[in-house]
């Protein structure tokens, strides 16, 4: 630190030296060189004159009325040197206050600027701890719940933004609130209906999957007629298309089910796994049809897709374990005390959920309480979504209800069992007997 302020301190007087010295000097009077200037210059236009009027180019009385002005313009010229010479010792005054002035200010302006723009701890040689952020943490970055919360806050303020709600909407559905998802989706459907925009396929198609969430995973309820609208404006959209499947299948429409299913299956082709499922999907419903009926609707597909829409039945005969296919084996049967409450058309569904994730069913089976006792596969087949199956989890939820109002969920009155948690790689056969009255 004693270094740097005797440092400061020399080139501060090294400044002094190179000016206050400059602002001491006298003015030197440069007036008695013009005196004589002037002089020499009256003395020979007098000479000029004088020959003037000897050659007679001028008379008398202008050569008197010349002579008086070269005098008095003579006596001007020396008059204003003698004044000026008398302020030179008020400029040398004056330029003593400055040199005495400068010599004070320089100091103190170049401490004041140090203090305000310096670092004393770097002139002390003391190095300055950085703040070091550890590696992978990122302070800036919001959690899903504040983001929420803001994006919420945000359309609260701003209610007929659709672009916001529809963020929001994808949001909901991240976080798995599929009710507040449906219903931000469907303000987005509001606020372009009353703008009179064209209806968006996409989002529609999201709006019905949000739907599709909070019935369990059924397309067969509110979701329907948004996929079968969607279905039209996107005839070739393979999400579509395989909802479309899915809904006629979960309906027990199996033709229909297999008219978008045969659609799909080569549109897919570049998508190994998922072409995979959608062909166990396909004999599934194929075995639920007569042959002949299957004949008909593969004569109905377009030549470039009857060799792609036959390859899923070969496919799907293999051993589930070939191509790595999760399968889980349930046998269900009833409680004898509980079959007065049950009538033969009662619906039964089998199904295995996610212990932890969406609702929807990654398998499901639908049958009847006349078929009791039986036992069921439930596979990566039955996936209603190819993100959605089995061999996806590691722990599932087997359930058995028997539904009185034949639609999927559980509701009050309806019997039921279930397992948990059963795992999907142990290839266990499950036991259920449904003795539980929700």
């Amino acid at each position: 630190m004693i270094s740097f302020i005797v440092s400061a301190v020399v080139l501060v007087l090294l400044a002094i030296i190179f000016i206050v010295p400059t602002l001491r000097k006298q003015n030197y009077a440069f007036s008695d060189e013009y005196d004589d200037l002037n002089v020499t210059i009256a003395k020979e236009r007098l000479v000029e004159i004088k020959l003037q009027l000897e050659s007679g180019e001028i008379n008398q009385q202008a050569y008197q009325q010349m002579h008086a002005e070269l005098e008095s313009t003579l006596a001007l010229d020396l008059s204003d040197a003698g004044q000026s010479g008398n302020e030179q010792p008020v400029a040398s005054k004056t330029n003593k206050l400055a040199a005495l002035i400068l010599a004070l200010s320089i100091p103190l302006a170049a401490a004041g600027l140090y203090y305000q723009l310096g670092d004393f701890k770097a002139a002390t040689g003391t190095r300055i701890a950085q703040t070091v952020i550890p590696a992978g943490e990122n302070h800036s970055k919001m959690t899903m719940e504040e983001a929420l919360a803001k994006l919420e806050q945000r359309l609260a303020q701003d209610p007929n933004n659709p672009d916001g709600w529809f963020m929001l909407g994808k949001t909901y559905m991240a976080v798995k609130q599929f009710h507040k998802a449906a219903a931000a989706y469907e303000k987005v459907l509001e606020l372009e209906s009353a703008s009179q925009q064209p209806e968006d396929p996409e989002l529609l198609l999201r709006y019905a999957d949000a739907i599709a969430m909070t019935e369990g995973g059924s397309l067969t309820g509110k979701a329907k007629p948004i996929v079968d609208k969607v279905i039209k404006m996107m005839p070739n959209n393979p999400t579509v298309l395989w909802m479309a499947g899915t809904s006629e299948s979960q309906q027990g429409n199996y033709a229909k089910a297999l008219t978008f299913w045969y659609k799909l299956y080569p549109i897919i082709s570049q998508d190994a796994e998922a072409q995979q499922q959608l062909s166990l999907l396909i004999k599934k419903a194929e075995d639920q049809l007569p042959a002949d009926k299957v004949a008909e609707l593969k004569k109905a597909v377009p030549t470039q897709m009857q060799q792609s829409a036959a390859l899923p039945t070969a496919q799907a005969m293999a051993p589930a374990g070939d191509d790595g296919a999760a399968q889980i084996m349930v046998s269900v049967e009833l409680d004898p005390s509980l079959k007065d409450r049950v009538s033969p058309g009662d619906t039964l569904f089998i199904f295995a959920k996610a212990m932890q994730g969406p609702p929807m069913p990654l398998a499901a089976v639908k049958k009847t309480v006349a078929d009791l006792p039986i036992t069921v596969s439930l596979s990566d087949a039955m996936a209603m979504m190819p993100q959605m199956k089995l061999s996806s989890f590691e722990q599932v939820k087997i359930s058995a209800v028997i539904s009185k109002s034949g639609q999927p969920g559980t509701q009050p009155g309806d019997l039921f069992a279930e397992k948990s948690p059963v795992n999907v790689k142990a290839q266990e056969k499950i036991k259920l007997i449904i003795n539980q009255i929700k």
